[in-house]
Protein backbone atom coordinates (compact mmCIF):
# COMPACT_ATOMS: atom_id res chain seq x y z
CA UNK A 1 0.00 0.00 0.00
CA UNK A 2 2.59 2.75 0.91
CA UNK A 3 4.76 2.15 -2.70
CA UNK A 4 1.16 2.46 -4.73
CA UNK A 5 0.74 5.61 -2.35
CA UNK A 6 4.31 6.60 -2.90
CA UNK A 7 4.31 6.14 -6.61
CA UNK A 8 1.04 8.37 -6.88
CA UNK A 9 2.69 11.24 -5.02
CA UNK A 10 5.94 10.51 -7.24
CA UNK A 11 3.55 11.18 -10.58
CA UNK A 12 1.96 14.13 -8.95
CA UNK A 13 5.01 15.47 -8.51
CA UNK A 14 6.51 15.03 -12.03
CA UNK A 15 2.90 16.03 -13.17
CA UNK A 16 3.04 19.24 -11.20
CA UNK A 17 6.61 20.11 -12.38
CA UNK A 18 6.17 19.25 -16.00
CA UNK A 19 2.69 21.23 -16.27
CA UNK A 20 4.01 24.27 -14.00
CA UNK A 21 4.40 26.64 -17.30
CA UNK A 22 1.03 27.25 -19.28
CA UNK A 23 1.47 25.84 -22.85
CA UNK A 24 0.14 28.26 -25.57
CA UNK A 25 -3.06 28.14 -27.03
CA UNK A 26 -4.15 26.73 -30.41
CA UNK A 27 -6.91 28.92 -30.49
CA UNK A 28 -4.96 32.31 -29.81
CA UNK A 29 -2.68 31.51 -32.20
CA UNK A 30 -5.44 30.45 -34.95
CA UNK A 31 -6.92 33.94 -33.92
CA UNK A 32 -3.44 35.72 -34.32
CA UNK A 33 -3.06 34.17 -38.02
CA UNK A 34 -6.14 35.24 -39.13
CA UNK A 35 -7.21 38.10 -37.35
CA UNK A 36 -4.15 40.21 -37.51
CA UNK A 37 -1.09 38.64 -39.36
CA UNK A 38 -2.99 37.56 -42.68
CA UNK A 39 -2.88 40.56 -44.70
CA UNK A 40 0.39 41.61 -47.57
CA UNK A 41 2.27 44.40 -45.75
CA UNK A 42 4.35 45.57 -48.49
CA UNK A 43 4.93 48.99 -47.67
CA UNK A 44 4.05 50.07 -51.39
CA UNK A 45 1.11 47.87 -52.04
CA UNK A 46 -0.44 47.91 -48.11
CA UNK A 47 1.33 50.40 -46.13
CA UNK A 48 -2.13 50.61 -44.04
CA UNK A 49 -1.57 46.89 -43.66
CA UNK A 50 1.26 47.16 -41.84
CA UNK A 51 1.00 49.97 -39.96
CA UNK A 52 -1.85 48.08 -38.63
CA UNK A 53 0.22 45.01 -37.55
CA UNK A 54 2.78 46.78 -36.12
CA UNK A 55 -0.05 49.29 -33.91
CA UNK A 56 -1.65 46.15 -32.91
CA UNK A 57 1.71 44.53 -31.65
CA UNK A 58 2.80 47.54 -29.60
CA UNK A 59 -0.84 47.91 -28.52
CA UNK A 60 -0.79 43.85 -27.08
CA UNK A 61 2.88 43.79 -25.45
CA UNK A 62 1.66 46.87 -23.66
CA UNK A 63 -1.60 45.23 -21.91
CA UNK A 64 0.53 42.38 -21.41
CA UNK A 65 2.73 44.59 -18.95
CA UNK A 66 6.15 44.74 -21.12
CA UNK A 67 8.04 47.15 -21.23
CA UNK A 68 7.19 48.37 -25.17
CA UNK A 69 8.28 51.02 -27.12
CA UNK A 70 8.08 51.31 -31.25
CA UNK A 71 10.78 53.83 -32.95
CA UNK A 72 11.45 54.33 -36.69
CA UNK A 73 14.78 54.09 -38.76
CA UNK A 74 15.96 55.10 -41.89
CA UNK A 75 16.44 53.91 -44.96
CA UNK A 76 18.17 54.08 -48.43
CA UNK A 77 14.89 55.54 -49.27
CA UNK A 78 13.46 58.58 -46.71
CA UNK A 79 10.16 58.22 -48.41
CA UNK A 80 9.88 54.88 -46.57
CA UNK A 81 11.21 54.84 -42.67
CA UNK A 82 11.16 51.80 -41.63
CA UNK A 83 9.56 51.06 -38.24
CA UNK A 84 10.65 48.25 -35.43
CA UNK A 85 8.39 47.20 -32.35
CA UNK A 86 10.26 45.92 -29.10
CA UNK A 87 9.11 44.55 -25.66
CA UNK A 88 11.40 44.25 -22.36
CA UNK A 89 10.78 42.08 -19.76
CA UNK A 90 13.09 43.18 -17.41
CA UNK A 91 14.95 40.38 -14.72
CA UNK A 92 17.07 40.65 -11.52
CA UNK A 93 19.95 41.77 -13.87
CA UNK A 94 18.40 43.79 -16.07
CA UNK A 95 21.40 46.99 -16.72
CA UNK A 96 23.95 45.06 -14.67
CA UNK A 97 27.35 43.00 -15.82
CA UNK A 98 25.63 39.64 -14.75
CA UNK A 99 22.94 40.29 -17.30
CA UNK A 100 22.46 37.43 -20.00
CA UNK A 101 19.64 38.35 -22.05
CA UNK A 102 17.81 36.49 -24.72
CA UNK A 103 15.77 37.50 -27.38
CA UNK A 104 12.97 35.76 -29.71
CA UNK A 105 12.39 37.71 -32.77
CA UNK A 106 10.31 38.21 -35.86
CA UNK A 107 9.76 40.47 -38.92
CA UNK A 108 6.45 42.16 -39.94
CA UNK A 109 6.92 42.94 -43.91
CA UNK A 110 6.11 40.96 -46.78
CA UNK A 111 7.11 40.50 -49.93
CA UNK A 112 5.15 42.80 -53.04
CA UNK A 113 1.35 41.57 -53.15
CA UNK A 114 1.88 38.28 -50.98
CA UNK A 115 0.00 37.22 -48.30
CA UNK A 116 1.03 38.13 -45.14
CA UNK A 117 0.02 34.24 -43.32
CA UNK A 118 2.93 31.90 -44.01
CA UNK A 119 5.54 34.44 -44.32
CA UNK A 120 5.81 35.88 -41.68
CA UNK A 121 2.54 36.09 -39.64
CA UNK A 122 3.61 32.77 -38.12
CA UNK A 123 6.76 34.17 -36.68
CA UNK A 124 4.65 37.27 -35.44
CA UNK A 125 1.76 35.03 -33.48
CA UNK A 126 4.73 32.83 -32.09
CA UNK A 127 6.69 35.88 -30.50
CA UNK A 128 3.23 37.82 -29.35
CA UNK A 129 2.05 34.13 -27.26
CA UNK A 130 5.25 33.63 -26.02
CA UNK A 131 5.20 37.25 -25.09
CA UNK A 132 1.42 36.09 -23.13
CA UNK A 133 2.70 33.24 -21.55
CA UNK A 134 6.23 34.66 -20.40
CA UNK A 135 4.38 37.68 -18.89
CA UNK A 136 1.58 35.56 -17.28
CA UNK A 137 4.14 34.81 -14.55
CA UNK A 138 4.82 36.68 -11.37
CA UNK A 139 8.22 34.91 -10.67
CA UNK A 140 11.03 37.27 -11.50
CA UNK A 141 13.48 35.77 -13.94
CA UNK A 142 17.30 36.68 -13.52
CA UNK A 143 18.19 37.98 -17.38
CA UNK A 144 16.10 40.30 -19.58
CA UNK A 145 13.83 39.03 -22.25
CA UNK A 146 13.35 40.99 -25.21
CA UNK A 147 10.50 40.74 -27.83
CA UNK A 148 10.92 42.09 -31.27
CA UNK A 149 9.77 42.33 -34.18
CA UNK A 150 11.36 44.04 -37.19
CA UNK A 151 10.74 45.59 -40.16
CA UNK A 152 12.31 45.65 -43.79
CA UNK A 153 13.90 41.86 -43.30
CA UNK A 154 12.62 40.95 -47.38
CA UNK A 155 15.57 41.45 -49.86
CA UNK A 156 13.71 42.88 -52.65
CA UNK A 157 14.65 45.19 -55.55
CA UNK A 158 11.69 47.61 -54.52
CA UNK A 159 12.38 47.69 -51.09
CA UNK A 160 13.84 50.69 -49.44
CA UNK A 161 16.42 48.31 -48.26
CA UNK A 162 17.96 46.20 -50.80
CA UNK A 163 20.54 44.74 -48.64
CA UNK A 164 17.45 42.99 -46.12
CA UNK A 165 17.35 42.28 -42.98
CA UNK A 166 17.58 46.39 -42.05
CA UNK A 167 15.58 46.80 -39.21
CA UNK A 168 17.31 43.80 -37.46
CA UNK A 169 20.55 45.30 -38.45
CA UNK A 170 19.58 48.68 -36.69
CA UNK A 171 18.61 47.03 -33.45
CA UNK A 172 21.88 45.13 -33.17
CA UNK A 173 23.81 48.89 -32.66
CA UNK A 174 21.66 48.78 -29.50
CA UNK A 175 22.69 45.63 -27.95
CA UNK A 176 26.35 46.67 -28.56
CA UNK A 177 25.84 49.75 -26.66
CA UNK A 178 24.08 47.74 -23.81
CA UNK A 179 26.97 45.04 -24.12
CA UNK A 180 29.60 48.00 -24.19
CA UNK A 181 27.65 49.44 -21.00
CA UNK A 182 27.26 46.48 -19.11
CA UNK A 183 30.69 44.54 -19.69
CA UNK A 184 30.93 40.87 -19.17
CA UNK A 185 31.26 37.98 -22.08
CA UNK A 186 28.68 38.59 -24.67
CA UNK A 187 29.25 34.82 -25.58
CA UNK A 188 27.66 33.76 -22.32
CA UNK A 189 24.26 35.59 -23.18
CA UNK A 190 21.19 33.71 -24.00
CA UNK A 191 21.14 35.02 -27.71
CA UNK A 192 18.58 35.34 -30.08
CA UNK A 193 16.20 33.14 -31.54
CA UNK A 194 14.77 34.19 -35.15
CA UNK A 195 11.76 32.96 -36.10
CA UNK A 196 11.01 33.07 -39.87
CA UNK A 197 8.47 31.04 -41.57
CA UNK A 198 7.30 28.48 -38.89
CA UNK A 199 3.36 27.35 -40.50
CA UNK A 200 3.78 24.73 -43.31
CA UNK A 201 3.67 21.05 -41.95
CA UNK A 202 3.66 19.12 -44.84
CA UNK A 203 3.54 15.45 -44.55
CA UNK A 204 3.48 14.37 -47.88
CA UNK A 205 6.10 12.65 -50.49
CA UNK A 206 7.86 15.20 -52.12
CA UNK A 207 6.59 18.24 -50.58
CA UNK A 208 10.31 19.39 -49.83
CA UNK A 209 12.71 20.89 -52.26
CA UNK A 210 16.40 21.44 -51.38
CA UNK A 211 18.37 24.39 -53.29
CA UNK A 212 20.60 22.93 -55.97
CA UNK A 213 20.39 20.01 -54.70
CA UNK A 214 23.38 18.91 -56.18
CA UNK A 215 25.84 21.30 -54.55
CA UNK A 216 23.92 20.95 -51.05
CA UNK A 217 24.01 17.38 -50.47
CA UNK A 218 27.96 18.34 -51.28
CA UNK A 219 28.04 21.61 -49.12
CA UNK A 220 29.79 21.24 -45.42
CA UNK A 221 27.52 21.01 -42.87
CA UNK A 222 24.27 20.35 -44.56
CA UNK A 223 25.15 16.67 -46.02
CA UNK A 224 23.40 15.04 -43.20
CA UNK A 225 20.33 17.00 -43.56
CA UNK A 226 20.47 15.96 -47.47
CA UNK A 227 20.44 12.44 -46.09
CA UNK A 228 17.32 12.27 -43.39
CA UNK A 229 15.00 14.83 -46.39
CA UNK A 230 15.91 12.20 -48.87
CA UNK A 231 16.00 8.69 -46.77
CA UNK A 232 12.14 10.36 -45.43
CA UNK A 233 11.04 11.05 -49.16
CA UNK A 234 11.46 14.45 -49.33
CA UNK A 235 8.35 15.38 -46.84
CA UNK A 236 8.32 18.28 -45.29
CA UNK A 237 7.36 17.72 -41.53
CA UNK A 238 10.39 19.12 -39.98
CA UNK A 239 11.04 22.29 -38.92
CA UNK A 240 15.04 23.54 -39.20
CA UNK A 241 17.43 25.52 -36.63
CA UNK A 242 20.50 26.94 -38.18
CA UNK A 243 23.55 27.31 -36.08
CA UNK A 244 26.98 27.99 -35.84
CA UNK A 245 28.91 24.99 -33.51
CA UNK A 246 31.12 28.03 -32.87
CA UNK A 247 29.14 30.45 -31.30
CA UNK A 248 25.96 29.00 -31.09
CA UNK A 249 26.09 25.52 -29.75
CA UNK A 250 24.91 26.67 -26.45
CA UNK A 251 21.63 28.19 -27.43
CA UNK A 252 21.11 25.65 -29.96
CA UNK A 253 21.68 22.70 -27.56
CA UNK A 254 18.99 24.49 -24.98
CA UNK A 255 16.90 24.48 -28.45
CA UNK A 256 17.48 20.63 -29.25
CA UNK A 257 16.93 19.46 -25.50
CA UNK A 258 13.43 21.53 -24.96
CA UNK A 259 12.47 20.02 -28.76
CA UNK A 260 12.77 16.48 -27.48
CA UNK A 261 11.41 17.05 -23.98
CA UNK A 262 8.36 18.53 -25.79
CA UNK A 263 5.83 16.10 -26.92
CA UNK A 264 3.34 16.54 -30.22
CA UNK A 265 1.64 13.45 -31.91
CA UNK A 266 2.93 14.45 -35.34
CA UNK A 267 6.69 13.42 -33.97
CA UNK A 268 8.12 16.62 -35.67
CA UNK A 269 11.97 16.54 -36.65
CA UNK A 270 14.15 18.94 -36.23
CA UNK A 271 17.36 19.32 -38.56
CA UNK A 272 19.72 21.62 -37.65
CA UNK A 273 21.80 22.57 -40.92
CA UNK A 274 25.10 23.57 -39.86
CA UNK A 275 27.02 26.39 -40.85
CA UNK A 276 30.94 25.50 -40.27
CA UNK A 277 32.42 29.12 -39.92
CA UNK A 278 31.63 31.51 -37.18
CA UNK A 279 32.75 34.63 -40.15
CA UNK A 280 30.23 33.08 -42.13
CA UNK A 281 29.01 36.66 -43.19
CA UNK A 282 32.39 37.85 -44.25
CA UNK A 283 33.12 34.51 -46.43
CA UNK A 284 29.62 35.21 -48.00
CA UNK A 285 30.69 39.09 -48.53
CA UNK A 286 33.53 37.62 -49.81
CA UNK A 287 32.54 34.91 -51.87
CA UNK A 288 35.27 33.28 -50.66
CA UNK A 289 34.01 29.34 -50.42
CA UNK A 290 32.71 27.47 -53.27
CA UNK A 291 29.56 26.98 -51.33
CA UNK A 292 29.10 30.77 -50.37
CA UNK A 293 25.53 31.03 -52.32
CA UNK A 294 24.24 28.53 -50.43
CA UNK A 295 25.09 29.45 -47.42
CA UNK A 296 23.69 32.85 -48.42
CA UNK A 297 20.71 31.73 -49.50
CA UNK A 298 20.00 29.80 -45.85
CA UNK A 299 20.88 32.74 -43.52
CA UNK A 300 19.86 35.84 -45.56
CA UNK A 301 17.55 36.33 -42.44
CA UNK A 302 17.43 38.97 -39.52
CA UNK A 303 19.78 36.14 -37.98
CA UNK A 304 22.45 37.68 -40.87
CA UNK A 305 22.65 41.17 -39.03
CA UNK A 306 23.59 39.55 -35.84
CA UNK A 307 26.30 36.84 -37.00
CA UNK A 308 27.91 40.26 -38.74
CA UNK A 309 27.30 42.54 -36.42
CA UNK A 310 27.76 41.11 -32.86
CA UNK A 311 29.49 38.03 -33.75
CA UNK A 312 30.41 36.29 -30.52
CA UNK A 313 26.59 36.39 -29.81
CA UNK A 314 24.58 33.25 -30.16
CA UNK A 315 21.95 33.51 -32.60
CA UNK A 316 19.65 31.10 -34.54
CA UNK A 317 17.23 30.82 -37.54
CA UNK A 318 14.55 28.38 -37.14
CA UNK A 319 12.31 27.68 -40.20
CA UNK A 320 9.97 25.58 -42.14
CA UNK A 321 12.03 26.31 -44.82
CA UNK A 322 9.72 28.80 -46.87
CA UNK A 323 8.73 29.03 -50.53
CA UNK A 324 11.20 25.27 -50.76
CA UNK A 325 8.14 23.66 -49.20
CA UNK A 326 5.31 23.09 -51.00
CA UNK A 327 1.92 24.90 -50.19
CA UNK A 328 -1.70 24.83 -51.68
CA UNK A 329 -0.24 27.26 -54.53
CA UNK A 330 2.95 27.81 -55.68
CA UNK A 331 4.58 30.91 -53.62
CA UNK A 332 5.28 32.85 -56.86
CA UNK A 333 1.73 32.36 -58.09
CA UNK A 334 0.44 33.52 -54.92
CA UNK A 335 -1.47 36.47 -54.46
CA UNK A 336 -2.17 38.70 -51.43
CA UNK A 337 -5.25 36.67 -50.62
CA UNK A 338 -3.33 33.22 -51.40
CA UNK A 339 -3.11 32.53 -47.73
CA UNK A 340 -1.87 28.78 -46.53
CA UNK A 341 -4.75 27.12 -44.63
CA UNK A 342 -4.82 26.80 -41.37
CA UNK A 343 -4.79 22.87 -40.91
CA UNK A 344 -4.98 21.04 -37.98
CA UNK A 345 -1.60 19.74 -38.20
CA UNK A 346 -0.16 22.73 -39.11
CA UNK A 347 -1.86 24.92 -36.04
CA UNK A 348 -0.04 21.51 -33.55
CA UNK A 349 3.09 22.64 -35.76
CA UNK A 350 3.25 26.12 -34.83
CA UNK A 351 2.06 25.70 -31.30
CA UNK A 352 5.39 23.10 -31.11
CA UNK A 353 7.87 26.25 -32.34
CA UNK A 354 6.04 28.84 -29.72
CA UNK A 355 6.07 26.13 -27.14
CA UNK A 356 9.52 24.92 -27.33
CA UNK A 357 11.09 29.03 -28.09
CA UNK A 358 9.01 29.90 -24.90
CA UNK A 359 11.12 27.46 -22.61
CA UNK A 360 14.30 28.17 -23.98
CA UNK A 361 13.62 31.72 -23.09
CA UNK A 362 11.97 30.43 -19.45
CA UNK A 363 15.88 28.32 -19.27
CA UNK A 364 18.27 31.41 -20.82
CA UNK A 365 16.83 33.72 -18.62
CA UNK A 366 17.04 31.63 -15.52
CA UNK A 367 13.07 31.81 -14.69
CA UNK A 368 12.00 30.16 -11.56
CA UNK A 369 8.83 28.04 -11.10
CA UNK A 370 7.65 29.10 -7.64
CA UNK A 371 8.11 32.45 -6.11
CA UNK A 372 6.66 34.52 -3.23
CA UNK A 373 3.03 36.36 -4.29
CA UNK A 374 4.81 40.06 -4.35
CA UNK A 375 1.95 42.19 -3.41
CA UNK A 376 1.89 39.86 0.30
CA UNK A 377 5.55 40.48 0.00
CA UNK A 378 5.48 44.34 -0.45
CA UNK A 379 5.43 46.79 2.43
CA UNK A 380 1.30 47.60 3.26
CA UNK A 381 1.25 51.01 2.13
CA UNK A 382 2.96 50.43 -1.37
CA UNK A 383 -0.11 50.54 -3.60
CA UNK A 384 -1.50 52.89 -6.01
CA UNK A 385 -0.98 56.23 -5.49
CA UNK A 386 1.72 56.00 -2.82
CA UNK A 387 4.40 59.20 -2.96
CA UNK A 388 8.00 58.96 -2.32
CA UNK A 389 10.09 61.74 -1.21
CA UNK A 390 13.56 62.15 -1.43
CA UNK A 391 16.98 62.84 -2.94
CA UNK A 392 19.17 61.60 -5.69
CA UNK A 393 23.16 62.02 -5.00
CA UNK A 394 25.01 62.71 -8.23
CA UNK A 395 28.19 63.30 -6.60
CA UNK A 396 30.09 64.69 -3.26
CA UNK A 397 27.65 67.17 -2.35
CA UNK A 398 25.63 66.92 -4.84
CA UNK A 399 22.12 66.14 -4.55
CA UNK A 400 18.53 67.00 -5.83
CA UNK A 401 15.01 66.49 -4.30
CA UNK A 402 12.97 64.22 -6.32
CA UNK A 403 9.26 62.40 -6.20
CA UNK A 404 8.62 59.37 -6.56
CA UNK A 405 4.68 58.36 -7.50
CA UNK A 406 3.59 55.11 -7.89
CA UNK A 407 0.94 54.92 -10.38
CA UNK A 408 -0.35 51.08 -10.29
CA UNK A 409 1.07 48.20 -8.99
CA UNK A 410 -0.79 44.84 -10.01
CA UNK A 411 -1.41 41.19 -8.20
CA UNK A 412 1.60 40.05 -11.36
CA UNK A 413 3.93 42.65 -9.44
CA UNK A 414 4.18 45.37 -12.57
CA UNK A 415 4.56 48.56 -11.06
CA UNK A 416 4.09 51.92 -13.31
CA UNK A 417 5.46 54.97 -11.78
CA UNK A 418 6.79 58.80 -12.09
CA UNK A 419 9.82 60.49 -11.07
CA UNK A 420 9.73 64.37 -11.07
CA UNK A 421 10.88 67.45 -9.65
CA UNK A 422 10.19 71.10 -10.47
CA UNK A 423 11.52 70.75 -14.02
CA UNK A 424 11.34 66.87 -15.27
CA UNK A 425 9.32 64.15 -15.49
CA UNK A 426 9.60 60.48 -16.42
CA UNK A 427 7.75 57.66 -16.91
CA UNK A 428 9.01 54.20 -15.52
CA UNK A 429 7.73 50.91 -15.09
CA UNK A 430 8.87 47.78 -13.62
CA UNK A 431 8.46 44.64 -11.57
CA UNK A 432 8.61 44.39 -7.91
CA UNK A 433 10.60 40.99 -6.59
CA UNK A 434 8.68 39.27 -3.67
CA UNK A 435 11.79 36.93 -3.03
CA UNK A 436 14.49 39.71 -2.99
CA UNK A 437 12.04 42.45 -1.49
CA UNK A 438 13.71 45.12 -4.47
CA UNK A 439 11.59 47.00 -7.26
CA UNK A 440 13.25 47.21 -10.59
CA UNK A 441 12.29 49.56 -12.59
CA UNK A 442 13.13 50.78 -16.00
CA UNK A 443 12.99 54.67 -17.37
CA UNK A 444 10.22 54.33 -20.09
CA UNK A 445 10.40 56.10 -23.67
CA UNK A 446 7.55 54.71 -25.99
CA UNK A 447 10.01 55.98 -29.25
CA UNK A 448 13.64 55.87 -27.82
CA UNK A 449 14.54 52.18 -27.53
CA UNK A 450 18.11 53.41 -25.63
CA UNK A 451 16.32 54.83 -22.67
CA UNK A 452 14.56 51.99 -21.85
CA UNK A 453 17.30 49.65 -22.08
CA UNK A 454 20.54 51.56 -20.95
CA UNK A 455 18.45 53.04 -17.80
CA UNK A 456 17.46 51.79 -14.74
CA UNK A 457 16.69 52.18 -11.25
CA UNK A 458 17.23 49.27 -8.63
CA UNK A 459 16.92 49.38 -4.84
CA UNK A 460 15.30 47.79 -1.46
CA UNK A 461 11.82 48.26 -0.70
CA UNK A 462 11.00 48.39 3.18
CA UNK A 463 8.46 49.29 5.63
CA UNK A 464 10.42 51.51 8.17
CA UNK A 465 8.82 54.00 10.87
CA UNK A 466 5.21 53.75 9.33
CA UNK A 467 5.94 54.53 5.72
CA UNK A 468 8.09 53.18 2.92
CA UNK A 469 11.94 53.37 2.21
CA UNK A 470 12.84 52.97 -1.25
CA UNK A 471 16.82 53.38 -1.34
CA UNK A 472 19.42 51.93 -4.00
CA UNK A 473 20.92 53.24 -7.35
CA UNK A 474 20.42 53.79 -10.77
CA UNK A 475 22.34 51.89 -13.61
CA UNK A 476 23.06 53.06 -16.55
CA UNK A 477 22.66 55.77 -18.71
CA UNK A 478 20.30 57.90 -16.78
CA UNK A 479 19.75 61.81 -17.91
CA UNK A 480 18.00 62.88 -14.76
CA UNK A 481 19.63 66.43 -14.47
CA UNK A 482 18.68 67.58 -17.07
CA UNK A 483 21.67 70.49 -18.57
CA UNK A 484 23.83 69.02 -15.82
CA UNK A 485 26.56 66.30 -17.17
CA UNK A 486 25.65 62.94 -16.99
CA UNK A 487 27.01 61.59 -13.93
CA UNK A 488 28.34 57.47 -13.85
CA UNK A 489 26.77 56.60 -10.36
CA UNK A 490 23.64 57.86 -8.63
CA UNK A 491 22.13 56.64 -5.72
CA UNK A 492 18.72 57.66 -4.32
CA UNK A 493 16.89 57.59 -0.82
CA UNK A 494 12.97 57.85 -0.92
CA UNK A 495 10.39 57.95 1.52
CA UNK A 496 6.59 58.37 1.86
CA UNK A 497 5.78 61.05 3.89
CA UNK A 498 2.60 59.11 4.73
CA UNK A 499 2.12 56.26 5.97
CA UNK A 500 -1.43 53.84 5.74
CA UNK A 501 -3.78 55.55 7.34
CA UNK A 502 -2.48 59.27 5.67
CA UNK A 503 -2.30 60.88 9.00
CA UNK A 504 0.26 63.75 7.12
CA UNK A 505 3.62 64.23 6.70
CA UNK A 506 5.79 61.81 8.59
CA UNK A 507 8.23 63.70 10.92
CA UNK A 508 10.91 60.39 9.89
CA UNK A 509 11.52 62.09 6.73
CA UNK A 510 14.49 64.09 7.42
CA UNK A 511 15.95 61.74 9.36
CA UNK A 512 15.77 59.36 5.93
CA UNK A 513 17.03 62.05 4.42
CA UNK A 514 20.02 62.31 6.53
CA UNK A 515 20.82 58.77 5.68
CA UNK A 516 22.64 59.86 2.03
CA UNK A 517 25.30 61.61 4.73
CA UNK A 518 25.74 60.25 7.73
CA UNK A 519 26.34 56.64 9.53
CA UNK A 520 22.35 55.81 10.47
CA UNK A 521 22.95 54.33 6.64
CA UNK A 522 24.78 51.68 8.12
CA UNK A 523 22.21 51.32 10.84
CA UNK A 524 18.75 51.36 9.11
CA UNK A 525 20.46 48.83 6.55
CA UNK A 526 21.06 46.43 9.44
CA UNK A 527 17.73 47.35 10.80
CA UNK A 528 16.10 46.43 7.38
CA UNK A 529 18.35 43.22 7.05
CA UNK A 530 17.26 42.20 10.35
CA UNK A 531 13.53 42.23 10.01
CA UNK A 532 13.73 40.97 6.25
CA UNK A 533 15.50 38.04 7.72
CA UNK A 534 12.59 37.24 10.43
CA UNK A 535 10.41 37.77 7.64
CA UNK A 536 11.81 34.74 5.72
CA UNK A 537 12.02 32.70 8.92
CA UNK A 538 8.47 33.03 9.39
CA UNK A 539 8.02 32.57 5.46
CA UNK A 540 9.61 29.07 5.40
CA UNK A 541 6.78 27.87 3.43
CA UNK A 542 6.59 30.48 1.01
CA UNK A 543 3.22 31.97 -0.81
CA UNK A 544 3.70 30.47 -3.91
CA UNK A 545 3.00 32.45 -7.09
CA UNK A 546 2.22 30.31 -10.24
CA UNK A 547 0.21 29.92 -13.22
CA UNK A 548 -1.03 32.80 -15.37
CA UNK A 549 -2.29 36.37 -13.19
CA UNK A 550 -4.43 39.47 -13.66
CA UNK A 551 -2.92 42.28 -14.73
Amino acid sequence: MSKIILSALTIALVTAFTNAYPESDIDNLRKLMTDQFSTDRHHITNPDGKMAAQIFLYETFRSYGLQTWAWQFRTENEQYPGTNVGALWPGRNTGTGMDRPVFLTAHVDTSKGRPGRDDNGSGMAAVVESARLISSQTCVQDHTIFFLVFDFEERKSDSPCTTGACGSWEFSSYVKTYFELIGGDISKWGGVIVLDAVLNYNNTEMAQRLMNETVFKETPGLGEVYEHVKADQYRGNFITAVYRPDGDSSLHDTFTKKWSESPDALQIRLESPVIPHKNITSIIENRSSPFWSVYEYIILHDVYSFWKGIEDMPAILVSDTGFLRDREKDWYRCGPNDNMELTGDRLLFLKKVTDVSTAVLRDKAGTREQCRDPTAEAPKDFKDGLELYGELTMGPSDTHPYTLRISSFASSGIVHANMSNSTWSKSLEGRYDGDTHRLLLRFMSTTEVEETILCGMSGNLDELFDGVLYSGQLTGLCDVSGPLPIPEYITFVLYSKQGASGGGPSLALPVILSLVSGVFVTAVATWCIYKRKNRDQELRTPILSKGPQSP
